[in-house]
């Protein structure tokens, strides 16, 4: 009988029954413990939207104080997105810099934003201002999730935070 110079017999060709049932098994154990995450990911989708939008704001107030700059962050109902803006003054004026990728909000629809001292805005563009120091306008902006349910967003005007505020009421 023929071996390798190891001693391991090499007459021996494919798995055996047992190998056979134990990686089938293997492969069902996987499967039922992955297909419930996969049917869950929407729920992820939501929740990692909200995460960025807070990311976001608190990067645009850390950017504020650190640089002295002045940033826009405006919101496009009709994209349903989020955008975020440089602004910087030259001697031809104010010119808007892109900062960042536009930020679109899908599941999550949003609903009205509250900017005090200006209003309520349930449509169009609105557009909230970081300032030099960090501070900002105090924003409220609803959100309606696929089943219809509502998140508010409180952001804070001294520190960027952004308190997510999970309503259990049902938007019409």
């Amino acid at each position: 009988m023929p071996t390798l110079r190891t001693g391991i017999l090499t007459d021996r060709s494919g798995l055996s029954l047992v190998e056979l049932l134990v990686v089938m098994l293997l492969l069902a154990l996987v499967s039922v413990i992955s297909l419930p995450l996969l049917a869950y990911q929407n729920r992820g989708d939501e929740k990692l939207v909200l995460r960025r939008i807070a990311g976001t704001v608190k990067q645009l107030n850390n950017e504020a104080t650190l640089n002295r700059d002045e940033y826009l962050l405006r919101f496009d109902f009709g994209r349903n997105s989020l955008s975020a803006f440089r602004l910087r003054s030259n001697p031809a004026g104010i010119v808007k810099e892109s900062f960042g990728h536009e930020l679109i909000l899908d599941p999550l629809q949003m609903e009205s934003i509250d900017i005090k001292g200006r209003g309520i805005f349930h449509a169009g563009e609105a557009s909230v201002r970081i300032f030099p120091r960090g501070w900002m306008e105090q924003t409220s902006l609803l959100l309606r999730k696929p089943d219809g349910t509502a998140v508010q967003l409180l952001f804070s005007p001294l520190t960027g935070s952004v308190t997510i505020d999970e309503k259990s009421t049902v938007l019409q």
